[in-house]
């Protein structure tokens, strides 16, 4: 498998890197031609450089390839990072940095096509390894990685970044279907999943197609037309059966693959995994007429509708309504598509209605398996099986199109009851009454559309919002707004939210608590007038927020002072520059920087005196709940720069859920709410937004590392299920051969 996969490493670093070389050439041409313009400009060299440019591009490459399987350990200490990031000035490096997340989020929002496929392989291929965004060497993110670092020691201006890295965009991430479609038919020529995606089967069947065509040309000399025709019929009739409707392929590629392994089940003897259809009737073919699958639908739908309100019926008898599972749907439906079918009432069912039948039970098997999913959301997430299985049944996109209203809904949902691990009290909590009632208007629906179902998830979404203080309304129509400072009164109010977002319903001092609602605020205004909202310096400054509440809350831990007196400086003159351009006179400027000194003094104070340690103590601090690995440990030892656990607290980002020990052995989870990388700080809070928790990177990768903490919410719900069900099926299909060889 490693010979497999250098293959691919080299010929897809070769091709990346040749289409880096030609970005690099068109934006010197570009660069060279607006220096012309000005007598004592001189453009950088690009030219010059363009070779050290590409060996450092290459060999980043060839490392994330080699991290796929070997640990890259570097015995040099993490050094920590300036505290540049918290200027308003756009620096250079930080402009280009930007562009390059924008740039990677734009190619990603577009769905890559192949890149399922290929991801697909590599599990294949490595079983016991993980693939996904954070570790997969053509990730967007990982090649934009590569392009940066190689850029970066050359210390470029913005003006000049910017025109290079729009020519990357451009080049690279504008060929990037070709770079992943290389990379699978590689794969494909190796023997890995030839027969994966539709890709491979129809290059086949092209092949076979045009072999036949020139046969009959040589042998008959028919008229043009005859010919035509029938080869239109012997196209119609070599279609493969799995081939989605869809006139888009690269839109139905996830559900084609899906069907690909579903298919192969099928052929095992043993193929308990297609319980919901097993010994009934498929249609091998595609119906002839458009009216036939149209009745054929209804009746499903209609039997479909029936079978859930029996179950409910039954369930809400027997003193468990909210049990219903993923076997005992499959059993059910199996048992009245044979009866149907036995009394004639219902033929063949089309080969795409049973796959989707067979998918969507896999799908809520998965998720009822899924340790990240409270009992109490499984149960209510389960009921929505078969109103599920209707929606993709109209729709196969459920499978492709990651925003799709369902999709979005189901992971809206876990996330909402995901702190849920203790039952107590749920009757009182306003969001699990509200997911109650989705449910049962979910259920209540005979015909889910998409927009009942965006209807649905916009009322979760609001009543979730609430409850942190949010209003997703305001935020719209601010994100919306074609002219932002005809709609003063609602940036007003968004940049209020935006503030409280940061404090973390925490004590707060009133002078910092005026600083922020007066002249920040007014900092703020002025920045999403001029900007829009989350612009380009929406960023630097919320970290100058962040890193200024941490340095007046009370609690303090082992080597506080020491960040304090690093970040301190740089801080205070952002500050200064946030107040000047606020509106605040220097005498007012004077006067609010020695309150603030005095503010953050008096909390070490506090600190070294013992009072905060007291106050922590009998307060209900998480970190006194929870069990945690390295807690009498004053301090930790600094883990290698490639260590697994310290690249994946890196890369957490913000929302995700962790779940702890408590000291009793229960459940407890909380969310990241605030990182701060100039002191290396992850800030926790719970499901109401109040901080419960501030750990440094290190001893949050130790705490992994020791399993005494865990990522529960890595990747939405229905992606994970969809991921558990293609490892599942990968499994399966592999071990036939292994049986024969065997034999």
């Amino acid at each position: 498998m490693k010979e497999n996969l250098d293959k691919v490493k080299f010929a897809a670093s070769k091709a990346l890197t040749r289409l880096m070389m030609k970005a690099l050439d068109e934006s010197r041409l570009q660069i060279e031609a607006q220096t012309m313009r000005f007598a004592d400009a001189k453009p950088p060299p690009i030219a010059e450089e363009s070779r050290g440019i590409a060996e450092r591009f290459m060999n980043s490459l060839h490392d994330y390839f080699e991290e796929l399987t070997t640990l890259l350990v570097n015995d040099t200490e993490i050094e920590p990072e300036s505290y540049d990031n918290l200027s308003l000035v756009d620096h250079d490096y930080l402009e280009a940095m930007i562009a390059m997340e924008g740039m990677v989020k734009q190619l990603r929002d577009k769905e890559i096509k192949g890149m399922r496929s290929f991801l697909t392989r590599l599990e294949t291929m490595y079983p016991n390894i993980r693939i996904d965004e954070t570790n997969n060497p053509l990730d967007p993110e990982q090649v934009g990685d590569c392009f940066n670092e190689a850029v970066k020691p050359l210390g470029f201006k913005a003006h000049y970044l910017l025109t290079i890295y729009r020519e990357f965009n451009k080049t690279v991430f504008g060929k990037y279907d070709d770079v992943i479609a290389e990379a699978n038919d590689l794969l494909v020529d190796l023997g890995v999943l030839p027969d994966l995606d539709i890709t491979a089967r129809e290059r086949e069947l092209r092949k076979q197609k045009r072999d036949e065509a020139r046969a009959q040309l040589a042998e008959e000399q028919q008229l043009k037309a005859a010919e035509e025709q029938a080869e239109l019929k012997a196209r119609m009739t070599r279609k493969p059966k799995a081939k989605p409707e869809s006139p888009d392929q690269s839109q139905s590629e996830m559900f084609t693959m899906m069907q690909s392994l579903v298919h192969g089940l099928a052929k095992q003897s043993n193929n308990a995994g297609l319980a919901a259809t097993a010994g009934t009737e498929i249609s091998g073919e595609l119906a002839a007429e458009q009216e036939e699958l149209r009745k054929q639908q209804q009746k499903l739908m209609g039997m479909l509708t029936d079978i859930q309100s029996n179950m409910l019926t039954k369930a809400a008898g027997s003193g468990t309504p909210g049990f219903i599972s993923a076997n005992n749907v499959a059993q059910s439906i199996n048992d009245s598509l044979k009866a149907e079918q036995s009394s004639g009432d219902l033929g063949a069912i089309s080969a795409q209605s049973g796959d989707v039948i067979n998918l969507v039970t896999m799908l809520y098997e998965a998720i009822w398996k899924d340790e990240a999913l409270p009992v109490v959301m499984k149960e209510l997430i389960g009921r929505t099986q078969i109103t599920i299985m209707k929606v993709a049944l109209s729709d196969t996109a459920f499978f492709d199109n990651q925003n799709h209203p369902a999709r979005a809904l189901l992971n809206e949902l876990a996330l909402a009851g995901i702190a849920w691990t203790q039952t107590v009290n749920l009757d009182s909590d306003p969001v699990y009454q509200t997911v109650k009632q989705i449910v049962e208007r979910l259920l209540s629906e005979s015909a889910p559309g998409n927009e009942f179902l965006q209807q649905l998830l916009n009322d979760l979404r609001v009543s979730r919002s609430k409850i942190v203080g949010t209003d997703l309304n305001l935020e719209r129509r601010v994100r919306e707004s074609e002219d932002i400072s005809q709609s003063m009164d609602d940036v007003n109010e968004y940049v209020r939210q935006k503030i409280n977002e940061r404090v973390l319903k925490g004590y707060l001092d009133p002078s910092i608590r005026k600083l922020l609602d007066t002249h920040i605020h007014r900092f703020l205004v002025k920045l999403v007038t001029r900007e829009g909202p989350e612009g380009k310096s929406w960023k630097p400054v919320m970290s100058t927020i962040d890193a200024l509440l941490w340095t007046v809350q009370a609690e303090k831990h082992v080597g506080d002072r020491e960040r304090f007196e690093r970040i301190n400086p740089r801080l205070l003159d952002n500050l200064g520059k946030v107040l000047e351009i606020g509106g605040a006179s220097k005498t007012k400027i004077t006067k609010i920087m020695r309150q603030l000194k005095q503010v953050q003094e008096f909390t070490f104070h506090q600190a070294e005196h013992g009072a905060t340690a007291e106050q922590s103590q009998n307060g209900d601090s998480l970190t006194n709940r929870v069990i945690l690995a390295t807690r009498n440990k004053k301090d930790v030892p600094a883990l290698p720069r490639n260590d697994p656990d310290l690249r994946r607290v890196d890369k957490l980002a913000i929302g995700t859920w962790m779940e702890f020990r408590g000291n009793s052995g229960e459940r407890v989870r909380c969310a990241l709410a605030a990182k701060i990388d100039s002191i290396e700080k992850l800030f926790f809070a719970d499901s109401e937004g109040k901080k419960v928790m501030e750990l440094t990177r290190m001893r949050l990768a130790h705490e992994l590392k020791a399993g005494a903490v865990k990522v529960v919410s890595e990747g939405s719900l229905v992606n994970r299920a969809m991921e558990s069900v293609i490892s599942n099926l990968k499994q399966t299909s592999t071990q036939k051969p292994r049986r024969r060889a065997s034999a």
